[in-house]
Parts: C-alpha cells; structure tokens; sequence
C-alpha cells in the first residue's frame, strides 16, 4: 500500500490530491511470490502508476541463497518504476532492522520513469525480507514487495537412482547403480551438492565422488541382496547425509510365456484337434540380452510323456500329437515351461490339456489340386470329375479331371452364371448346372457332359424356376425320378421338387447353418455342405412320400475341417467328394473309427 504523504504542502499536495490516492500504486509488505527450486515464476505485468506513485518489481526468482559471493542466487534485480521522475531510495526491512540497498535517480523510458537496483545477499540474512522503494523527497510515496533468503544449508536431500534394482552380471545393463543427489535449503531453492556416494552390501562396500550431484557405483563384483545406498553431502553452507536402499539380483528370467493353440487335443485323426502347438518365449530379467535356456514338458499320471529342449528364448514352437507311444491315453495332462538365466533360479510357467477319443464322424482325405480360379460345383460320375470354375460375365468353364488331378478335357467356357451346383443324372445320362448367385434367380441347365463344342453343351434350359429365387442349386434325385432345387435367401431358403421337364411339383422351407455350398442325394438322404467360419458342414435331411424334403427334419449335422470356404459336393460309387478354395482342392469323405 502508498503511505499518505504527511508533510506534503503546496504543489505537492495539489498533485496528490489531482491524482488520488488510489493511482499510487503498492505492493502489500508480506506479497512475497512462492519460490520453485526448479523453474523461474513468470513475473505478473508491472504497470506504471500515475503521477508521483511507485512500483515495485522483483525481476525473475524472487529468493537469494547465502552465502554470498558463491555465484549461486547472490543478488536480484528489483525495477523500480513510477510516473515521474526524481530519486528513489530502496530499504530492505525485516523485524526491526532496516538495510540500506541503494539510492538512485529515475531514468526517463518510452513510457515514463525507471530504474533497475541489484539487491545482493551479502547484506541480508536468512528468512523473508520487505523490499521497499520509497521516494527521497516524498518517503510516504513508497511501494513494497518482498525477497526470501535462504541459508544454503542442504536441510532437504534426496537420493534418486535410476533403477531400484540392478544385477551384479556383467552385461552392460542394469550392473551399476546410476543415482542422483538433489538438495534443497529451507527455501525449497535447489542447492548443489558436492560429496559422494556409498553403496554397503553385506560386508562390501564401494564408494564413488558425485560429479554435478551424479554417480555412478558398479556392482559387478558385489553379492546379491539388499544394498544401502548413503549419500554424504555439502551444499553452499553446511552438510547433511542421506540413505536409501536398493536391490541387487541375479539375473534370471524376467518374463517367459507358454501358449497353446487349443486346450484340447482329440489325437483321433479328422483334422479337428489332432495336434496341439506349444509356443515359448522367454527373457532375461532388467532388460539383459543374456541367453535363457530350459526345458518343455507335458506330464500325464504316468509320468512325463514328452519333452524338448528350449534353446533360448526366442518364439519357438513345439507340436504334440496327443498320444502317449503311439496310444491315445485320456486324461489331463500338464505342460510345464523350465527355463533359467545365467543366473539365480529356475522360473516355471505351467498349463493344461485335456486329451480326449472324441472325432468328427467323418475326416477329408485330399485327392489333388484343381485349377486356380473361382472354384464351384462338382461332379462325379464313371471315375471323372466334373469341376466347374466361374469365370465372370455370367459364365462358367467346366473341366474334366481323372482321379489324379489331369484334365482330360474340358466343356468349355459355358453361359450357365456362377455354376454354384452340378449334379449327373443316371436316369438322363447328362450333366445339370444351378446358376446360383445372391442376385440372380434361380436357373437350372441340362448339359451335355460329352460336348466338345461349347455351343453344343448346353442342351436347354429346365423349365422357368426363377420364382423360387436367388442362391440356386441342384440336386438328382434320380430314384424319384426328379431334381431337387434349392433357393431363397438367409432364414428363408427352400427346397423344391421339380421334373426333368422343369414343372415344379411342390416347395417346402429348409433351415440351414452357414452359406450354401454344395446338394446332392446321397443314400437316399439329402446332404447339404455349407460353409461356416473357420469350418465347413454337412447337414442331412430325410425325403419323405418319394416328394420333398418335410421342413426342419435335419437328421444329422457334422462339421468337415478341409481348408478353406467349402465348393461343391457329389456322390458316385459309394464315396462322397467335396470341394474347398483352400488351395482349389477336390477331397473324398473317409469314415473316422474309433481308437
């Protein structure tokens, strides 16, 4: 706050009184601003008070640090600003005690009158000081603020490493203890520090100089344990000392990780389950690149039953075929991953797996590859197999195969749409194609599986069965003397039972799993092969009254692990073929026995 002025007469008190006493600008005595030990505060906008008024500004950290002439907070500017020119005298007061800093003329500047005093430590004690400006001619114009003074005494001090565990094996990480000594004095102002540091394990011990408040102790010869890390310490004025701990520890097995790839194994061959994969990984503790090797085991109640060596740790993976010398042994079995560091113990991960006898029904054995393309429908009749491959603008190429994987001739390039199904008729001695397709109504041809000129093989058109919608596909029946056509779209797909004349006889709903891949007639069931995720299968549906299918009377589901998206299915002499796009394959269905 300004002082009244108590003696001010004439001309003065004219001003004073023009002006206000409000625009004489102060700072209360004790508005002293925080200290940061580690940052300087942006100082609030000084402004210029009016007429003959005062303000007062500490130019940056307003905190000094004895003792003096050390180079360290030694002195601070204090700007002095006012409205008008003349002599301002500046006072460093606390309690009773008042110090003279210095006496010194305003100097005219762009926007009125200034002067910058150094204010140094070396006359004032510790604690907080009142810095006031007052003008000599007018010592009640007079405005304040305030400085802290602090002893330089390292009354604070904290010892931080860079790790809280390090390891005595020599690797060039973690093997020494990276610390740093901070110290601060009643102020909370950060204070250097000279001395060293002391690190004491068991009866061991080793001691470094701090440099810059940093050192740097090895401990590649120290034993395990724990370590007390002590600090002794001098700051500008007087010492101090500090501890801490820290650990050193062998360097074992940071982190390791065993996976499976199923948590059951049906060692049964039908190519679901039949193997499990085992993958281990594993590191050295703190970070090392240090080398850690080990053992896999799976152990059942008899025993371990199978074991590898872990090399290192690096992702490796182990395949087990769930059998015990050959023989399938249910039960729960434990796998165990060993490993161990250079140093200290060995570190375990475990899990389990159950091996079961349970199979599919039915496993795909591979027969051979088929061209590459947009694999469709198949067909089987007299040992060749008929393969139709969809090759855009609504057409599809038909091949011939033998049973080895040769073409031996081919329909040609034929306008029959996706060629989703194919079926050969005993009865008729030809070849029916379903158009299929989620956009195109349904369209069955009759084909002439003997054509060598393309534009002889499509021999007509079956009837007009688009009504029965997108997604086409047929089936011979040939002991009903009919063809089967499925249609529809998801939750509501149809079977339909149409003469080789194209009349359609009646229409039933049949309720599927997955997309429809493939129909056919098979022992006198209807099978429907869908593709699913990860999967392909096989629903069976009972034909009743020689007519259709009775809506929802699936008699039997399985599920088929060939690779890829399922493609066509037939029937011929007894063996039952299905086609899949992993790889373009055509497979047989082989009976899974029991074991």
């Amino acid at each position: 706050m300004v002082g009244r002025p108590e003696r001010a007469t004439g001309a003065i008190a004219a001003t004073v009184l023009a002006f206000g006493l409000a625009l004489l600008t102060a700072v209360p005595a004790e508005a002293a601003p925080t200290p940061s030990p580690s940052a300087t505060p942006a100082a609030a906008p000084q402004r210029w008070p009016a007429g003959t008024g005062l303000s007062t500004a500490v130019l940056g950290e307003a905190v000094l640090t004895l003792p003096a002439r050390d180079g360290l907070r030694d002195s601070v500017p204090l700007r002095v600003r006012s409205g008008q020119e003349g002599r301002v005298e500046v006072v460093a007061h606390r309690g009773a005690r008042d110090v003279p800093i210095s006496t010194v003329a305003l100097k005219r500047t762009g926007a009125g009158w200034q002067r910058t005093v150094r204010v140094p430590v070396g006359k004032l004690t510790e604690g907080r000081w009142r810095l006031e400006a007052r003008r000599v001619a007018e010592p009640a114009v007079r405005s304040r603020t305030s400085v802290l003074v602090g002893s330089g005494e390292p009354v604070s001090v904290a010892i931080k490493p860079v790790a809280r565990t390090v390891y005595p094996y020599r690797d060039g990480v973690l093997d020494a203890v990276d610390a740093t000594v901070v110290a601060t004095d009643e102020t909370g102002a950060a204070l250097p520090v000279r001395g060293a540091l002391r690190l004491d394990v068991g009866a061991r011990h080793r001691t470094r100089t701090l440099h810059g408040g940093r050192a740097r102790i090895p401990v590649t010869t120290m034993p395990f344990g724990s370590g007390r890390l002590s600090a002794a310490v001098r700051g500008p004025a007087g010492a101090a000392k500090r501890t801490t701990t820290v650990a050193l520890a062998p360097t074992g097995v940071g982190a390791l990780r065993l996976a499976r790839s199923a948590d059951t194994v049906q060692p049964v061959v039908d190519g679901l389950l039949d193997a499990v994969t085992l993958t281990t990984s594993g590191t050295a503790s703190g970070g090392s690149s240090a080398k850690v090797t080990g053992r896999l085991t799976i152990e059942g109640r008899s025993g371990v039953v199978r074991s590898w060596k872990v090399p290192d740790g690096a992702a490796r993976r182990f395949v087990w075929d769930g059998r015990v010398q050959g023989a399938i042994v249910p039960g729960i079995y434990t796998v165990t991953l060993r490993l161990r560091g250079p140093e200290g113990p060995t570190t375990t991960r475990t899990r389990t797996l159950t091996v079961s006898k349970d199979h599919l029904p039915y496993r795909v054995r591979d027969l051979f590859a088929v061209a590459a393309g947009n694999q469709q429908g198949l067909a089987v009749h007299d040992g060749l197999f008929y393969v139709a491959t969809d090759v855009g603008s609504g057409s599809s190429r038909i091949d011939v195969y033998d049973g080895r994987g040769t073409i031996v001739r081919t329909l040609g390039v034929l306008p029959i749409g996706h060629g989703a199904a194919l079926s050969f008729s005993t009865t008729t001695g030809q070849l029916y194609a379903a158009n299929g397709g989620p956009t195109s109504p349904t369209t069955v041809y009759e084909l002439d599986p003997g054509a060598t000129d393309p534009a002889l093989a499509v021999k007509r058109t079956v009837g007009d069965l688009t009504i029965l919608g997108p997604n086409g596909m047929v089936a011979v029946d040939d002991a009903g003397g009919r063809l089967l056509v499925f249609a529809g779209t998801k939750g509501a797909y149809t079977l339909s039972s149409v003469g080789f004349d194209g009349t359609i006889q009646r229409t039933a709903s049949i309720s599927i799993s997955g997309l429809p891949q493939g129909l056919q007639m098979i022992d006198g069931e209807l099978w429907v092969y869908t593709s699913l995720r990860g999967r392909n299968r096989i629903a069976r549906f009972a034909v009743t009254d020689g007519a259709v299918v009775a809506a929802g009377t699936g008699t039997a589901a399985f599920d088929l692990m060939n690779p890829g998206e399922g493609e066509g299915l037939a029937f011929s002499d007894g063996s039952t073929y299905v086609g899949a796009h992993g790889g373009n394959r055509v497979g047989v269905l082989e009976l899974v026995a029991d074991e």
